[in-house]
């Protein structure tokens, strides 16, 4: 009795050992594409922050220019600055940042993708970037899953005042 007892036992669990290796199987893919979502969209939101403080300190340091000629310039040194974090500046390609004063437009860096002139008032400076994840040093990990993130464009614009 004891025997028979022991056998069932062992059929058990060989048989219990073939379902956990069909779960593992059908689990892993599922897991991996869920961790590398995560890394990824972590790694491009941290990249997506640092663009809006760049444009956001940019729009500062021109909006307290004392003359607003130096502005433009002013905005364009703060954002390369704050862009050295990831190795990227206006030289970079596919990088474009656009300055607005009342009556002037400059654009720095890839005019193919300088954003459109917007309206300012008097005293106001308004800066904005265009930014091709193809020029930023992000991960695209799941691109081999059909997700791919290099023709995606990070846009951000900031107004300041004085």
């Amino acid at each position: 009795m004891r025997a028979l007892f022991s056998n069932t036992i062992s059929t058990r669990k060989r048989s219990r050992s073939g379902v956990q290796t069909l779960e593992l199987v059908i689990a892993f893919p599922l897991l991996l594409i869920a961790s590398l979502a995560i890394v990824q969209f972590a790694a491009l939101s941290a990249f997506q922050a640092t663009v809006e403080a760049a444009v956001a300190e940019a729009a500062r340091e021109a909006a307290k220019t004392i003359n607003p000629a130096d502005a433009p310039q002013a905005a364009r040194a703060t954002f390369n600055q704050a862009m050295q974090v990831h190795g990227l500046s206006t030289s970079t390609p596919k990088i474009a940042l656009a300055i607005d004063q009342v009556g002037a437009h400059t654009v720095y860096g890839d005019p193919l993708l300088a954003p459109s002139p917007g309206s300012v008032m008097m005293g106001e400076v308004r800066v904005s970037a265009a930014v091709s994840l193809q020029s930023a040093p992000t991960l695209n990990l799941l691109k081999t899953f059909g997700l791919d993130f290099d023709q995606r464009i990070v846009e951000m614009t900031h107004v300041s005042g004085a």
